[in-house]
């Protein structure tokens, strides 16, 4: 079965910050995880395909296995800790363009808005840890502030101009104050909660 390459593209860094947060190393250590699962298949349904050309691909569990299944590979035993440090020239290609789409379209964004609480609390983890490299020392300064906002205004970030969209921000601000005291795990709960109602509503 075909599958988007744009979505395929986008898969491991939507695993890669919640996975190595909630202590997994690979891909395919965190992709057998059922919480990080559900967060996947949520974003190809409801995220990744509606933005594409084509119409929806049935049947759809098909697909979301299909596209699951090019996990393999060389892929499968990536260290996230390797993936993780590329994000400030993958997730502006990968990702924003999607949340863009969505915010344009006032579609759901929690799953991307929680991926980039993850990331944002990955970069304050990285900065309290000692360790550097992805970021200019600029953006570097911006991470370390105390105003979680101040992601969104790093070079990668910048000119997606997230922060005029005030549910995003709410949100966002929200997120990574739960992933702080609480960590990913109990927001992944509750996406897999949420998404279990709709689906029996």
């Amino acid at each position: 079965m075909q599958t988007n390459h744009h979505i395929t593209q986008a898969l491991p860094y939507m695993l890669a910050y919640p996975a190595l947060l909630a202590g997994h190393q690979t891909i395919n250590e965190a992709i057998n995880d059922h919480l990080l699962s559900n967060y996947l298949e949520a974003f190809i349904e409801q995220d990744g395909l509606p933005n594409e050309a084509s119409a929806t691909p049935a049947p759809l569990t098909d697909y979301i296995n299909a596209v699951l299944g090019q996990f393999s590979g060389p892929v499968l035993s990536d260290p996230l800790a390797r993936l993780c440090s590329d994000g400030a020239l993958k997730l502006p290609a990968y990702i924003l363009p999607t949340l863009l789409n969505l915010l344009a379209q006032n579609g759901d964004i929690h799953r991307i808005t929680f991926l980039l609480a993850t990331y944002g609390h990955y970069l304050s983890e990285q900065l309290k840890a000692g360790k550097g490299g992805e970021l200019e020392p600029d953006d570097w300064a911006k991470v370390s502030s105390d105003d979680v906002m101040a992601l969104l205004s790093i070079s990668s970030m910048a000119t997606a101009r997230l922060q005029t969209y005030s549910h995003f921000v709410a949100m966002y601000k929200s997120y990574r104050n739960q992933i702080a005291a609480h960590g990913v795990e109990s927001l992944l709960r509750q996406m897999a909660y949420n998404r279990l109602a709709m689906q029996t509503a």
